[in-house]
């Protein structure tokens, strides 16, 4: 059986014979699953229509791979989102302001919030 990458972003390779076949890793657990199942198929869709030629495979770390990374915070990814032209076409501009608007609510409340490793290396350096 073929290992998986877990470094790495959807697609997987099929580990069946079939050539017709799609394996998805999921991401997070705290992600939308009809969201992120909708950005699959819209990536996919477009990769279709538009003819993009896949990469080489990545059978090691991802990360290290030296391909195109993925946002690494909330308001990275907050801005990426929103200057999709594919999550606009796909989902609809209400969809992209919809969730937008919950990224800015999440990372205005995260702002706000001190965490007690915070007050301790806070107070270990007063």
């Amino acid at each position: 059986m073929q290992s998986v990458n877990r470094h790495g972003t959807t697609p997987m390779k099929p580990q069946t014979g079939r050539t017709d076949t799609q394996n998805t890793v999921g991401k997070g657990a705290d992600a939308n699953p009809y969201l992120a199942l909708s950005a699959v198929l819209a990536a996919i869709d477009h990769g279709l229509e538009w003819r993009l030629a896949l990469g080489p495979e990545e059978t090691g770390n991802a990360y290290r791979a030296g391909g195109i990374p993925v946002p690494s915070t909330l308001g990275q990814a907050l801005t990426a989102f929103q200057n999709s032209a594919l999550a606009q076409e796909a989902f609809g501009a209400e969809v992209v302001e919809h969730y937008a608007r919950l990224a800015r609510l999440e990372l205005d409340h995260d702002q706000r919030l001190v965490t007690d490793a915070e007050r301790q290396r806070w107070l270990a350096r007063a």
